[in-house]
């Protein structure tokens, strides 16, 4: 059994290592198994390690600066498993953990009759789960098995009620787990002419979605950069003045002023930028990287502010609350992931989740002759954004 590492985003990205030892010291410093390059400056010399505990491993934090998380969720030290993401550092390296076993690995498992049997375990099966408190279910599961008196070598399949990070949801339970961390975006900014006069005064609104416990924020370019994609007048040009979030459950008045944290150069794609606020307690998204596993039909949910506070006046609500979408996957393309699904002005930047509440893609924009198609942008350009190392411009 061995531990593999690979590297989602950054000039690694795809590479795979693999580790058939005890303990991996993952980390700047030379002396590290995993070794991440001096210019990673989110990772500390010692960063964390994993280490084999029986049939599983651990993830421990050597007492890192800036903290090291599973799937979003900052740790000390936890269980890892199959396909969780670890994040080395807000904004830092991510990286997907995996589990091989060798063909002669077995693993043991009880027959209905009660012999012992070896079963082969596929080459990249989810880890065993402790579970605690779970033997009166086995036990009770075993029974009746054994009652039902079945010939041969009928294996016992327990589904327990714990739900795991693979196991799929419906759209409310997807809506439920992400949308504390589906913010509205309010940008204002101004148009100037050539002498620097204020020509006009405008604003757009927009969704975005938290992605790390720093406060990071993943929203469309376009919602704060609105005078590149809609041209002013000949030789006016636009700047930004204020950036104000609002979290489902706030009004308007309780918005957290935000900065710019990553935009793309002018006129480049992808249509991303990330912003950062400072605010305690911000619940954030897990995401899901690899394009390999979205396919064509898969279900889809978004959640967003459709039409933004214009909406929250015509319905008399006070207090911000996300809407939710639904549709499926029509093509998985090279820069856009086309949806069937119905989206409306104020839901970019929103966060298009899977079954297992993971944000696969960002919702960038609609086809204006075909109002049920929308085209969303790879979540990965947005780590791959966090991860440049050029500093944001306002």
């Amino acid at each position: 059994m061995r531990a593999v590492l690979t590297h989602l985003v950054g000039t690694d990205k795809g590479r795979r290592e693999r580790f058939d030892k005890e303990r991996i010291s993952i980390g700047r410093a030379p002396d590290n198994d995993l070794r991440f390059g001096d210019g990673q400056r989110r990772v500390s010399s010692h960063h964390a390690a994993i280490v084999r505990r029986g049939d599983g491993f651990l993830l421990q934090d050597l007492g890192s600066t800036n903290g090291t998380m599973i799937n979003g969720r900052r740790v000390i030290t936890s269980e890892l498993n199959h396909d969780d993401m670890i994040e080395f550092g807000a904004g830092g390296p991510l990286l997907r953990f995996a589990v091989e076993f060798d063909e002669d690995e077995r693993v043991t498992v009880v027959s209905a009759a009660g012999a012992a049997a070896a079963v082969r375990r596929p080459t990249t099966e989810r880890l065993p789960q402790p579970a605690p408190r779970r033997n009166g279910w086995l036990i009770t599961a075993i029974v009746i098995a054994m009652l039902l008196g079945a010939a041969g070598g009928v294996f016992l399949s327990v589904r327990l009620p714990v739900r795991s990070n693979n196991e799929e949801m419906n759209a409310a339970e997807v809506a439920e787990q992400n949308r504390p961390a589906v913010v509205l975006i309010r940008a204002e900014f101004e148009l100037v002419d050539e002498s620097g006069e204020v020509k006009q005064t405008d604003a757009r609104a927009g969704t975005g979605f938290v992605i790390s416990a720093s406060g990071l924020i993943v929203t469309n370019r376009h919602l704060i950069r609105d005078w590149e994609y809609h041209k002013p007048p000949q030789d006016w040009t636009g700047r930004l003045t204020r950036v104000e979030v609002i979290q489902p459950g706030q009004r308007r008045q309780d918005a957290a002023l935000a900065e710019v944290y990553r935009v793309n150069p002018k006129d480049t794609e992808p249509d991303v930028a990330i912003l950062r606020v400072k605010s305690a307690q911000m619940r954030f998204v897990r995401v899901e990287p690899d394009l390999s596993k979205v396919s064509q039909g898969d279900d889809v949910a978004v959640i967003g502010y459709p039409f933004g506070l214009d909406l929250l006046k015509q319905t008399h609500d006070e207090q911000v609350e996300p809407s939710l979408s639904t549709g499926i996957v029509s093509r998985v393309g090279q820069d856009f992931i086309q949806l069937n699904l119905r989206a409306y002005h104020g839901n970019s930047g929103g966060p298009v989740l899977n079954r297992r509440g993971e944000v696969i893609a960002i919702l960038t924009a609609n086809v204006a002759s075909a109002q049920d198609i929308a085209l969303a942008t790879p979540i990965s350009a947005a780590l791959d954004l966090i991860q440049a190392s050029a500093p944001a411009t306002r």
